[in-house]
């Protein structure tokens, strides 16, 4: 096809039709009165349709859970492939902020500039990419299962469609309210209309994907004379009569159907209809419209590099600052240190339509703005070096994690404290971390006033009470660590679910008796036990604890029963048939206990005690086959392992074996010289 010749756009401040905008404005105020009935209904009623959030995809893509922000996102990403990005203009809360930003700053006489780069395209669709499809990949390349899609509710944690939890994964008030504040009026302020939409939106790089196979466009009709009032009246910066002199219909994906320049149009030549999709034309390159940018290639790069910077200094920043608000933090601050660099190279500068520098002289905006400007740098460079700190710590937390090592621990205290003392507000997890560091590091005593800050602003929560009561104990505080164990037990008594209060007395219980028998109040210790089966029978680990204590109270069959029992709930763990074993031997039940001994090593074929205890008792019991099978198995295992080798030479030379019965227990006295003087006797 022949393109139109295209007439040049008439002056700005061409106005969309107003009927058309006000019925677009009810819609999107539609959408908030709407979501402020969602909330109220949640605060009346207790419960509540899930968040129809657009990001819940990630929990779904990650954990297999349907929510109804993965439907809401479905039928939004059906809606756009058949009709075109209505959503985004007539359902985008966001967007709906942008355009009452651009409405007001209009009143006031305000006209931001859009502006065109070729780096900051980018920001969307890479964000797109690092939210949904890498976490996929990195799942691949760990070989990690895909997950199983599934209905869940509250009990399991995530309710797909009816919860209690409506602000499940939604930022603090303020922090929304801020979020809104910089993507929704600021971001437009400095770099025109829609730009969030252009520069930053995740979801808005999909649906720009997309609306290319999207048949539903604007198209022009035969009266179109190529006036441009259309490109005047359209707010998402798209240059409409070319794309209609240049195709016949807007090929942009960044069209959002708002249908201004439809309604906006003097000869009515503009319509809405069913056509041949983008991707389905091949464009020569002749009638590609040329991309345009304000910036050279230099400015492109510092924008990058700009970008890059501030993501890093502001996403997660004191646990504040969520993954869009750091976009559209980066983007704006990304231009703003571009024109900052102008003013020190060019002779006229200007932000939006406000001069800053003229004939190399500043003006007094220009005044204003670095006012503004330099503390903002300030602040950025000192967010920077908290954010690196708190990197830097965190790394070095794993790493100590995996290696217990006193190098990793101090440099993590080392820099997590940094994050502490400097940090202009209190980094989550940071105070509690450095306590959990000193305690795991040999420091309880260091430990304890980190725990008591971070109990101080979460007095509620119980696993930082029994960590506190932990460190109190092992710094010789055993006063305070009994108390602190009964404030956590009466702080799980008020805990809505009495199934969860039972579990968190129950551990609350069973770390007393931990912490009494590291004391060698073995009577204490058995109480804190008993009590805490008493809130769940099924703890595994208090039946064995309690079994040991009894053992050493001389209180067998007790001890017995009590790991029976932890052996029918935990019925693959080979230390729970050992100990059992070891006491049904010392109690004469040697039958059984070669049962739970051969379990035990089916379960942990490689532990060459349980090979040497199963051989010695089958050496008692008369089975002198098994008990060498056993034994030799042991030594295969633990070639210079004493005990095996004495009993493996004395079951040899009982049956006559005696060259090869003396080397071992020769072999056995040299491994261990208590074996010296059975050796002698057994020469003799």
């Amino acid at each position: 096809m022949h393109p139109r010749k295209v007439k040049p756009i008439p002056p700005e401040g061409a106005q969309p039709s107003s009927h058309l905008s006000r019925w677009r404005a009810g819609t999107l105020t539609g959408v908030y009165l709407l979501m402020g009935l969602h909330l109220a209904h949640w605060k009346l009623n207790g419960k509540t349709l899930a968040p129809l959030e657009l990001h819940e995809v990630m929990y779904t893509l990650e954990l297999g859970i349907v929510t109804a922000g993965f439907l809401f996102m479905a039928l939004d990403l059906a809606s756009v492939l058949l009709f075109g990005r209505f959503f985004c203009s007539w359902g985008c809360h966001i967007l709906a902020l942008e355009d009452l930003c651009a409405w007001l700053l209009e009143r006031l006489g305000i006209s931001p500039r859009p502006i065109r780069s070729r780096v900051l395209v980018l920001v969307a669709p890479l964000a797109l990419i690092y939210m949904f499809v890498w976490p996929q990949v990195a799942r691949v390349l760990e070989g990690r299962p895909a997950p199983r899609l599934r209905i869940a509710s509250d009990a399991e944690g995530w309710a797909s469609f009816v919860t209690t939890d409506f602000w499940r994964n939604l930022p603090p008030v303020g922090v929304a309210l801020l979020t809104f504040g910089v993507c929704g009026f600021l971001i437009v302020y400095v770099l025109g209309s829609r730009s969030f939409c252009r520069f930053a939106c995740p979801y808005g790089a999909l649906f720009g994907l997309a609306d290319r196979v999207a048949p539903g466009r604007l198209v022009a009709l035969d009266g179109c004379t190529g006036c441009g009032s259309c490109t005047a009246t359209c707010q998402s910066d798209i240059r409409v009569h070319e794309e209609l002199a240049a195709h016949g219909t807007v090929i942009s994906s960044s069209c959002l159907r708002d249908l201004d320049c439809l309604t906006g149009c003097p000869s009515t030549a503009i319509a809405y209809r069913f056509t041949r999709p983008p991707l389905l034309r091949r464009i020569p390159k002749s009638e590609r419209l040329p991309r345009r940018s304000d910036f050279s290639l230099g400015e492109e790069a510092l924008l990058a590099g700009a970008f890059l910077a501030s993501l890093f200094c502001f996403r997660g920043l004191y646990g504040l600052i969520p993954f869009l608000m750091a976009l559209g933090l980066g983007v704006i601050l990304a231009y703003l240190t571009v024109i900052t660099s102008r003013l020190f190279v060019r002779e006229h500068v200007k932000l939006g339509r406000t001069r800053l520098k003229v004939a190399g002289r500043p003006t007094r905006a220009g005044g204003v703005f670095a006012t503004i400007v330099l503390p903002l740098a300030i602040f950025s460079a000192h967010s920077g070096f908290v954010r690196s700190q708190q990197l830097a710590g965190e790394r070095a937390a794993r790493a100590f994690d995996t290696t217990a090592s006193p190098e990793r621990a101090a440099a993590a205290v080392r820099h997590l404290e940094r994050v502490d003392r400097w940090g202009l507000l209190p980094t989550p997890g940071v105070v509690a971390r450095l306590g959990s560091l000193h305690f795991s590091s040999g420091a309880p005593a260091a430990a304890v006033p980190w725990l008591e800050r971070a109990l101080g602003d979460s007095p509620a929560n119980l696993d930082l009470r029994r960590q506190l009561a932990r460190a109190l104990s092992d710094a010789g505080r055993a006063g305070r660590a009994e108390a602190e164990l009964e404030r956590a037990t009466a702080l799980a008594g008020g805990l809505e679910s009495a199934e969860h209060a039972a579990a968190e007395r129950a551990l609350t219980h069973e770390l007393r008796g931990a912490l009494r028998a590291e004391r060698g109040d073995a009577r204490g210790a058995i109480d804190a036990y008993e009590a805490a089966l008493a809130e769940e029978p099924g703890r595994a680990s208090a039946h064995l604890a309690l079994s040991e204590l009894l053992a050493g109270a001389e209180r067998l069959a007790e001890a017995v029963a009590h790991l029976r029992a932890a052996a029918l709930l935990e019925p693959d763990s080979a230390p729970l048939h050992y100990n059992l074993a070891v006491l049904l031997g010392q109690r004469g039940e040697g039958a059984e206990a070669v049962e739970h001994y051969r379990i035990a090593a089916r379960l942990d074929p490689d532990d060459a005690q349980i090979h040497n205890n199963l051989g010695f008792l089958l050496a008692r019991l008369g089975d002198a086959p098994g008990a060498e099978a056993s034994l030799r198995r042991a030594l295969a295992i633990a070639p210079d392992f004493a005990h095996p080798c004495f009993n493996l030479g004395r079951l040899l030379l009982e049956d006559g074996r005696e060259a090869e019965a003396l080397a071992l227990l020769e072999r056995a006295a040299r491994l261990d010289e208590r074996y010296a003087a059975l050796l002698d006797a057994a020469r003799d």
